[in-house]
């Protein structure tokens, strides 16, 4: 009886809360809609509300989404310091009140933050448990969830943090992004996510050498941009330019100079394309800017002294000749613009395959510190049968003996030593999946690229 009395005295409270506070859902809606228009501090104080709302209520799921958002949009201006205050604010959410949609809020916003730091391995293990969160919530588009994206970071995970990429782990995931496209909201939504399966698929098949297969996917992922364009023109323009420049650089290589030729020079156009609405858009900001302050200042100007007007004209007249300036800037910058994107567009290969090169020629980071980050790595993960016996052997490996094998080897990186360290110590290939966040296939198809680097007379002895 004494529960039910607390519980009702709750219920009551939080009716007449309701009775004087705003709406919390519409204040989140309002919320979404600052944000589209660039206010983001006016967004920010609004999901602040939401929540406080929210949270008084009980109701963790829509308060993990307003923290969800406001994580978000730290993270798109790069704000980190902010960015890790929600993602632990998260953490404490959904430790004491564990959903699957506080889960998939926690360990969305976790991956993200540790992608942006690098910490891909800490960014994969979030990432697959906010699929799995993801996949038991009944219906994702009630909370403006696109399930597709969650797919598709991790194959991006795949492609971009490991060199050479894992094509079997990237190819997987793109495979489910695939599926759930079919669920998406809008045609539209469904097109621009294929246009970033498609582009990652072509990718996949340049990197196993089917340059057929790669370029009719990538000319599917054109034909699908010009389909978004004729809805929104300057949506996916940077898309587009990725992808003339992914067929530029396709033709080079086969030898095909005319059509090279012919898909750079449409890249330098998109590009120029792209430089002139980033300008205009710059310059909109500027005058927008400009005509907030001269509002402000000319109500100032009723209160302010003859004194302050006239640091008030100073400073007009200084903000007009900055504007000035910058456009004359932007005259002078665009007479070169084509030649230097025309340029710089051509040398992009031999500067990734440069500082390739570079990366390799530096990374000797010394096996000890490998194994001390491996063991580290194993004690603070979960723990499982294979934990301490990995551990044991790892500490009674011979380095010196293998760093002999190492010298042997061709182009070793940092990551290959990883992996030949856990070999060495007797992990089996299903261990290492599981401790390196990946599919079995990819740690044998990594066995097999390590056998590849060593010559016949040193062979790789796991």
């Amino acid at each position: 009886m004494k529960s039910i009395f607390i519980i009702a005295i709750c219920t009551f409270s939080s009716l007449l809360t309701l009775l004087h506070a705003q709406n919390p859902y519409d204040l989140r809606q309002e919320a979404l809609l600052d944000f589209n228009a660039g206010r983001s501090k006016e967004a920010q104080k609004k999901l602040i509300q939401a929540y406080d709302i929210f949270y008084s209520e009980a109701n963790w799921d829509m308060a993990s989404m307003c923290l969800y958002e406001r994580a978000i949009d730290y993270m798109n201006v790069g704000d980190l310091t902010n960015m890790w205050l929600q993602t632990k604010q998260l953490h404490t959410l959904m430790s004491e009140h564990h959903s699957a949609m506080v889960a998939y809020n926690y360990h969305s916003v976790a991956s993200g933050y540790y992608s942006y730091i690098d910490s891909i391995d800490l960014a994969i293990i979030h990432g697959k448990k906010a699929i799995h969160a993801l996949e038991q919530i009944e219906d994702p588009h009630l909370y403006n969830i696109v399930p597709v994206w969650s797919y598709y970071n991790m194959a991006f995970f795949y492609d971009s943090y490991f060199q050479p990429p894992i094509v079997d782990s990237v190819r997987h995931y793109l495979a489910l992004a695939r599926e759930v496209t079919k669920s998406s909201r809008t045609y539209k939504d469904s097109i621009e996510a294929l246009v970033s399966i498609m582009d990652l698929e072509a990718w996949q098949e340049y990197y196993v050498g089917h340059y057929d297969l790669a370029e009719q996917m990538m000319n599917q992922v054109l034909d699908m941009i010009d389909t978004i364009a004729k809805v929104s023109p300057n949506t996916i323009i940077t898309e587009r330019g990725e992808a003339l420049a992914f067929l530029a650089m396709l033709y080079e290589e086969q030898g095909k100079w005319k059509q090279a030729l012919e898909y750079q020079h449409k890249a330098s156009e998109n590009n120029e394309m792209r430089y002139s609405l980033e300008k205009r858009r710059v310059l909109q900001e500027v005058q927008t800017q400009y005509e907030v302050e001269k509002q402000q200042l000319e109500m100032e100007k009723l209160e302010t002294s003859n004194r302050l007007m006239r640091w008030f004209f100073v400073a007009l007249g200084l903000l007009i000749l900055v504007l000035l300036l910058s456009y004359l800037l932007l005259v002078m910058r665009k007479k070169n613009i084509e030649a230097q994107l025309y340029e710089a567009a051509l040398e992009a290969d031999n500067m990734r395959q440069t500082i390739s090169q570079l990366e390799q020629k530096t990374d000797i980071e010394p096996l000890s510190i490998l194994t001390e980050g491996l063991i580290k790595q194993l004690r603070h993960g979960a723990n499982r049968e294979y934990t301490v016996t990995a551990i044991q052997h790892l500490q009674q490996l011979n380095l010196p003996e293998i760093q002999v094998l190492l010298n042997h080897g061709n182009k070793i990186t940092t990551m290959d030593k990883r992996y030949i360290l856990c070999f060495a110590a007797g992990m089996t290939v299903e261990q290492i999946a599981d401790f390196m966040s990946l599919e079995p296939p990819s740690v044998y198809t990594v066995r097999y690229r390590l056998r590849k680097k060593f010559p016949s007379e040193y062979p790789f002895p796991y």
